[in-house]
């Protein structure tokens, strides 16, 4: 660790400190994203400890508890390692405390048993137990390497996650190698704790690195609570149009469901069926509209925006016209949901062609439950 610069551990420290308290805030929701947040909480633990250590002035007391931060932080790894590669969902619970209590043991005897082993026989209890951290670290570098091999050989995995995939499986070998070197350097008398400056510099850089691969699901969570995701920027594309027509028929708006979270996903997908509902119910006020949903969103945009001034003047449906004619032509839901943010976007023009102002932003109640 001492052949680590200070400003660059210092930095990692706050970098890492960062995207781990995001994580547990945003990117907390399978067994998966736990396992990865406490693996970097208790290496974050182990490098602030040591840097606490090296300030009181105790730097006998530096590698032992920077070694056991990093032995839970391995516990944490293993056992996300274990349900990568294909380990039961339902029992990562309890192998995860079989780890945990496994980690816990060995930490403790670091604290005990290091000074009295190196005052009875000269034994350097930290070296030991750091030499042999890198038995389970190659386990898990090989469970990992062999998952993601696995998900790059399926079927149905898209570019940018067969390149994560790549990223990581390079990670895994790097890892495979890194935890044989250091075995090897070990017998060969190098400590572990006192790698050298290019390999410490190089261990850093590689943390950083994976750290980085860990903000992805993050920054798509920040994206997310933003609204700038692309569920997000439908919403906002699709609101006027909802807007007015939730207004003009608000029996159309769902029951919201408090307790679940507002997430732009489900809040799209509630916007979309509520706008095909509302489409439905205001056909019978356009009746010199054809049988089906005109393909041409212009055009159908000025026909719902008639319907519309006609509801709001409180003019009668037409007798004859029954509102399930107005069923959309058979389209895949990708197709129906472009022809939604057509409409979306020939909206304004087809408002402003039937000469009604739109709703106001101050809409009833039933009609904002999706906002």
């Amino acid at each position: 660790m001492n052949a680590v610069p200070t400003p660059v551990l210092l930095s990692v420290v706050v970098f890492v400190a960062l995207m781990t308290t995001g994580r547990w805030l945003l990117v907390d929701e399978t067994a998966t994203d736990r396992l990865i947040n406490r693996t970097f909480s208790w290496n974050l633990v182990g490098l602030l400890l040591y840097e606490v250590a090296v300030a009181l002035h105790r730097p006998d007391l530096g590698p032992r508890v920077y070694l056991c931060g990093g032995l839970m932080a391995l516990a944490s790894f293993y056992g996300l390692a274990r349900l990568l590669d294909g380990a039961e969902t339902a029992a990562v619970h309890r192998r995860q405390r079989r780890y945990d209590a496994t980690a816990v043991a060995v930490a403790v005897s670091l604290i005990v048993a290091t000074p009295i082993l190196q005052w009875a026989w000269r034994i350097d209890y930290v070296e030991v137990v750091w030499t042999l951290s890198a038995l389970p670290g190659g386990v898990c570098a090989l469970l990992f390497g062999r998952a993601c091999v696995r998900e790059l050989r399926s079927g149905g995995v898209s570019v940018r996650e067969k390149l994560i995939f790549a990223m990581l499986l390079a990670f895994a070998i790097y890892w495979l190698i890194s935890m044989t070197i250091m075995i090897v350097r070990a017998l060969a008398g190098t400590p572990p704790s006192e790698p050298g400056k290019m390999w410490a510099v190089a261990a850093v850089l590689m943390f950083s690195a994976i750290t980085l691969l860990t903000m992805i699901p993050l920054v798509a969570a920040l994206l997310a609570r933003a609204g700038w995701d692309r569920a997000g920027r439908a919403c906002r594309r699709l609101r006027p149009l909802w807007r007015d027509l939730t207004a003009v028929v608000p029996e159309v708006v769902l029951t919201e469901d408090l307790s679940a979270p507002r997430e732009a996903t489900s809040q799209l997908y509630r916007m979309t069926v509520e706008i095909w509902d509302a489409l439905l119910h205001l056909k019978p006020y356009a009746p010199g509209s054809p049988a089906g949903i005109d393909t041409d969103a212009r055009r159908y945009a000025l026909q719902v925006a008639l319907a519309v001034r006609a509801k709001r003047g409180g003019s009668t449906p037409a007798s004859g016209v029954a509102a399930g004619a107005a069923q959309a032509e058979a389209r895949n839901r990708t197709a129906e949901f472009r022809f939604l943010l057509e409409l979306a976007r020939a909206w304004p023009e087809a408002v402003a062609a039937v000469d009604y102002r739109s709703v106001d932003v101050q809409m009833p109640t039933t009609a904002a439950v999706s906002q």
